[in-house]
């Protein structure tokens, strides 16, 4: 119950990504029960390599989308900002100079963001 007040209080409002657009996040209630740390790394990981792989580019919806909920869930995980980057952001970068990172973890975006949607989240500008 504690996690979905938490949710309830941090997802009241769209989330504004850094250039300026917000979009729906996923409900409260279904995001805290997927709450964990394999699905932060799900997000963490798409959002990586959906930035850095040709073929697998994200919008600017779906970049927010991705980002915000992975913020939302490492509040919800109590993980700290540079923990938050050496436990998550750091393996999925090195994991850039692997090869066939791009090939193996770049159609697992699409069913990220359909998964997202089905929870009630949205890539399209709201506000």
């Amino acid at each position: 119950m504690r996690k979905l007040v938490l949710f309830t209080a941090l997802l009241a409002a769209p989330a504004f990504a850094d250039g300026g657009i917000s979009v729906k996040l996923p409900d409260p209630a279904q995001l805290a029960a997927a709450v964990s740390t394999d699905f932060l790394m799900e997000l963490v990981q798409a959002n990586v390599v959906g930035m850095n792989c040709a073929g697998y580019s994200l919008s600017q919806g779906e970049w927010t989308l991705i980002t915000q909920t992975a913020d939302q869930v490492a509040d919800a995980l109590r993980i700290g900002t540079g923990a938050y980057d050496e436990r998550f952001y750091g393996p999925a970068f090195a994991s850039l100079d692997k090869p066939g990172t791009c090939e193996a973890d770049g159609p697992k975006i699409a069913p990220l963001i359909k998964r997202l949607k089905a929870m009630g989240g949205g890539t399209d500008p709201v506000g």
